[in-house]
C-alpha cells in the first residue's frame, strides 16, 4: 500500500526552495506515480507555483491566516498540520526549509509515531534570522531526518543547534536547464556593449547586491574605455535596501552601467545575453541560478567559501575572489573579458561538473531513495 506523505512548504513562490521541491515532486509523479500518496500544505500562500503544485499533488491545502467575512459566510476550511494529520494519518511529514521547523516539531510532539524529515536550504545568517537558538535546538530534536543542500549548511546545524551528524544527508538541489524565448526579444537592446554581466534574484543583504555599485565603480575606473552593463534582474519591491543601492548608483554616476530590472517570468533571457554571471553573496547555501549559469556556459565570478555551490564548482571552473575582496572580484571580471581561452576552459569544466555531480535524474533518484528507505525503516 502506498505510503502517505505531507509536504509542508513555507510558501509557494517562484523562489529557489519551493521550485526545487516542485522539481522533485514532478520527478516522483513521472517516475514513481504509485509509490506515495502526496499531499501538499502551504503555510503562506503567494500563488506563484500553486497551479504546478496542484498538478503533482493528490490534495493541495493552504493555511488560512485570517477568517474573512466571506470565509465565515461560506465556512471555508481552516487547515493546520495537526488537523491534517488527524484527518489523513500520514506516514511522513516533510518540511521544506527551516521556516517549517515549528510546524514539524509541533506535529511530532502530538503524534510521536509519525516520521518527520526536513530539507534545510539555509545557512548561518538565515537560520539566525528565522530561529531562536535555544528554542530551535529543542525543536530539531523532533526532526527524525535532515536533508541539507550543502556541507556548508549542514555544518551550521551541527555547530549551532546540536544536530547529530548521523541525522544529516546531503542532497544538492538540481533543476533542468531553462531556455530563453525564441528570437530573444531583449537581445537587440544590448548589442552595443563590450561586456554584459548578470545577477538574478531579488536584491537583499545576503546576496550582496549592495556591492554591485562598488564593483561597477572600480571596473569603470580601471577600464575607462570598456562599455559594460551590469543587469540586476528580479527586483520585487522598492524597500530601504534597494533605495540605498539606488542612492549609491546615483552618487557614483553609474546609471549607464547598472540596470535594475523588475521580476520577470523569463530571467533566462538575460542569462542568455550575458557574458558572465556574478554571485556577490555573503552567504548562499546553494544558488540555483548559479547552476543555470553553468548550464548556459556562462563564466561565474564569485567569492570563495560563501556558497554551497562552490563545494561543487570550485576555483578550477569558476573565477573566485577572497571573501568580500572587491578589488579581486573586479580583477576576476577583467579576466573574463581579456582571456577568452581561460573562460572556455572553465565554463567547459563547470558544465561537465554540473552534468556529473548535479545531474537532475541522479540527484532526484538519490532524494527518492533516502525518503523511501527512511519511511520504510
Amino acid at each position: 500500500m502506498p505510503k502517505k506523505i505531507l509536504f509542508v512548504l513555507h510558501e509557494d513562490s517562484q523562489s529557489g526552495a519551493p521550485k526545487a521541491l516542485l522539481s522533485f515532486l514532478t520527478f516522483l509523479k513521472l517516475k514513481y506515480p504509485t509509490e506515495f500518496i502526496i499531499d501538499v500544505f502551504v503555510l503562506h500562500s503567494i500563488g506563484g507555483i500553486e497551479k504546478e503544485l496542484k498538478s503533482v499533488a493528490n490534495n493541495f491545502y493552504k493555511k488560512t491566516r485570517k477568517k474573512t467575512f466571506f470565509g465565515k459566510m461560506f465556512k471555508s476550511a481552516n487547515y493546520d498540520t495537526l488537523k491534517l494529520q488527524l484527518l489523513n494519518k500520514y506516514d511522513l511529514i516533510y518540511g521544506n526549509t527551516i521556516v517549517t521547523l515549528k510546524e514539524i516539531s509541533k506535529i511530532k510532539k502530538k503524534y510521536n509515531n509519525v516520521k518527520t524529515i526536513m530539507y534545510v536550504h539555509e545557512s548561518q545568517y538565515l537560520c539566525s534570522l528565522y530561529l531562536e537558538k535555544e528554542e530551535a535546538t529543542e525543536q530539531f530534536k523532533y526532526v527524525d531526518k535532515i536533508l541539507s543542500v550543502a556541507h556548508f549548511s549542514a555544518n551550521n546545524l551541527i555547530k549551532k543547534y546540536g544536530v547529530s551528524n548521523e541525522k544529516i544527508s546531503i542532497i544538492r538541489p538540481t533543476i533542468n536547464k531553462e531556455t530563453p524565448e525564441s528570437n530573444n526579444p531583449i537581445k537587440a537592446n544590448y548589442t552595443n556593449y563590450d561586456l554584459i554581466l548578470a545577477n538574478i534574484g531579488h536584491p537583499n543583504l545576503t546576496k550582496g547586491t549592495d556591492l554591485i555599485p562598488q564593483i561597477a565603480n572600480i571596473l569603470r575606473v580601471r577600464n575607462p574605455h570598456l562599455k559594460f552593463k551590469i543587469l540586476v534582474v528580479g527586483v520585487l519591491n522598492n524597500n530601504e535596501y534597494l533605495k540605498a543601492i539606488k542612492l549609491d548608483i546615483d552618487k557614483l554616476n553609474l546609471d549607464d552601467y547598472i540596470e535594475l530590472i523588475p521580476h520577470t517570468p523569463v530571467p533566462q533571457n538575460y542569462m542568455d545575453i550575458s557574458n558572465g554571471y556574478l554571485i556577490m553573496s555573503r552567504e548562499d547555501s546553494f544558488t540555483l541560478m548559479g547552476i543555470q549559469a553553468a548550464l548556459f556556459n556562462k563564466p561565474i565570478v564569485t567569492f570563495n567559501k560563501n556558497t554551497g555551490l562552490t563545494e561543487v564548482l570550485d576555483e578550477t571552473c569558476t573565477f573566485q575572489a577572497d571573501y568580500l575582496n572587491i578589488q579581486q572580484f573586479v580583477e576576476q571580471i577583467e579576466l573574463i573579458y581579456k582571456n577568452p581561452d581561460l573562460v572556455q576552459q572553465k565554463t567547459l569544466l563547470a558544465k561537465q561538473k554540473c552534468d556529473e555531480l548535479l545531474d537532475f535524474e541522479k540527484s532526484n533518484q538519490k532524494h527518492f531513495e533516502i525518503i523511501s528507505n527512511f519511511i520504510k525503516s
